[in-house]
């Protein structure tokens, strides 16, 4: 189907998650001259500046509902048929920077961004915010967005600007596990405390990445070229992170291509391949410090987990990045759980 076999919550038919949001808004109790003001207003504290065509103000309505899990802010929209246009006029560099995972419905979800255009039910679509789009909606608004910042998303996949505009079909293997998730982080993230939070929401980045990811692989000899290259080294890379002295010709080969060829396509991208491993071996490393599961854990063997030679070259590499030792960094994480628990046990 559609979505995943229709996992999301749904109220007489239709997707509906206001029972989980944390923040409800809805023209109905606006006054029919003020209703759209009022909705472009709400968009533009989310999107910044653009234009609404295609639609009838006269009797125009829409809703939203949002929710929050850790660094990620999942957004319902609503409402009555038409279209959102945003030109590089309307872009400015105050405006949110995040890329913006679309979620759509049975409706008709037409968008151009990017290199690329759609124009059909379902599916998941990658935005950038700070690039000109035109999304419309001609059997009205039904989609279901999440908000991912820049930085974060990135660190999953590196730069994704060559990406914008691409879509994941129910056909791909990924689609269906991407919508449950999403579907049960909606119904049950903002019950987590903050560490689980943040884990659940790092692994519906990874899962979106992966689902990207897969789309490039399965498009490449069409149209991709070097985008295609950098997402398979890039999956390579995190496939291996823990694989000790992996190296630019390790990535190249499995790529069946030249190491020229790849730092070409890199250097194309302004992307350093073996400094992003290194990121992300520090980000995996950081991570499992502070995951109280890893309580009991080495240093030393989280260091091997992440694909650092030795415990002395993980510890100067970590405090250079993060400002603290692996150890420090543990004590100081555990220390504020234990501060956090007693902090609501003391409101209990």
């Amino acid at each position: 189907m559609y979505e995943g076999d229709g996992r999301f919550p749904r109220v007489g038919g239709d997707r509906d998650i206001s029972e989980y949001a944390t923040v409800r808004m809805n023209t109905d109790a606006v006054p029919l001259q003020a209703r759209f003001d009022y909705w472009i207003e709400a968009c533009r504290t989310m999107f910044g500046s653009f234009e609404f065509v295609d639609l009838e103000r006269k009797n125009f309505r829409a809703a939203l509902n949002t929710l929050t899990v850790d660094n990620l802010t999942i957004a319902h929209y609503v409402g009555s048929p038409h279209a959102m246009v945003r030109t590089r006029s309307h872009i400015r560099s105050s405006d949110n920077d995040f890329y913006l995972v679309i979620l759509a419905s049975e409706r008709t979800f037409n968008l151009d961004h990017g290199q690329y255009h759609r124009s059909s039910t379902g599916g998941i679509s990658l935005l950038d915010n700070t690039q000109p789009f035109l999304g419309a909606h001609p059997e009205g608004l039904d989609i279901i967005n999440v908000f991912i910042p820049r930085a974060v998303l990135e660190l999953a996949m590196g730069p994704a600007r060559c990406l914008t505009g691409l879509s994941i079909d129910a056909t791909q293997t990924s689609f269906p596990i991407i919508v449950s998730y999403l579907s049960a982080l909606i119904k049950h993230g903002a019950t987590l405390d903050p560490a689980c939070q943040a884990r659940v929401a790092a692994i519906a980045v990874q899962l979106i990445a992966a689902g990207f990811a897969e789309k490039v692989e399965s498009d490449a000899p069409r149209s991709l070229g070097g985008a295609a290259i950098l997402s398979r080294a890039r999956a390579f890379i995190i496939d291996h992170i823990g694989v000790e002295g992996l190296s630019i010709n390790d990535v190249a080969a499995a790529l069946n291509i030249s190491v020229r060829r790849l730092q070409e396509v890199a250097s194309a991208e302004n992307i350093a391949l073996m400094d992003w491993m290194w990121e992300r071996r520090l980000q995996l490393a950081h991570a499992k410090l502070a995951d109280p599961v890893n309580g009991v854990v080495p240093v030393g063997l989280i260091a091997y987990q992440c694909g650092f030679a030795s415990q002395a070259h993980f510890s100067r590499r970590f405090k250079e990045r993060f400002g603290q030792t692996p150890t420090e960094y543990k004590v100081a994480s555990g220390l504020t759980r234990a501060a956090r628990a007693a902090a609501a046990a003391g409101m209990a």
